[in-house]
């Protein structure tokens, strides 16, 4: 049996259903999104190997609405693995906001790992 997921807050729904039942959002509008919008959603996909996916593919399209949700995430408790795609993500996108968000990053002391990546690459 395959199990349906509401693209904007990830409650399980089902197939038929136009409206989430969880979060209220238009299913049938999903469609109509363009490609970057749908992988901005999916920033928040539950899974981490789905998310490191998006993160990636952001980057690489240097899809500049997606800097503020990852700068948002990029001073969220994640993964530091995670967190290191998002930076690169963010270097990768290169515009202003992008390399401010990594320099007020470096300065925060809370992840020694991701402070020396962002050391080296800024």
């Amino acid at each position: 049996m395959v199990r349906w997921f509401c693209p904007y807050c990830w409650g399980e729904v089902d197939e038929r259903d136009e409206i989430c039942p969880h979060c209220g959002a238009d299913l049938k509008g999903f469609s109509s999104l363009d490609y970057d919008q749908k992988l901005i959603l999916a920033l928040d996909c539950p899974i981490t190997q789905s998310r490191m996916f998006v993160i990636e593919v952001l980057g690489r399209r240097k899809t500049q609405d997606a800097v503020p949700k990852l700068c948002r995430m990029l001073f969220e408790d994640r993964d530091t693995f995670e967190l290191i795609e998002i930076a690169k993500a963010l270097l990768n996108i290169g515009t202003a906001d992008a390399l401010e968000c990594l320099q007020r990053r470096m300065k925060t002391e809370d992840n020694l790992i991701l402070k020396r990546f962002l050391e080296g690459h800024l």
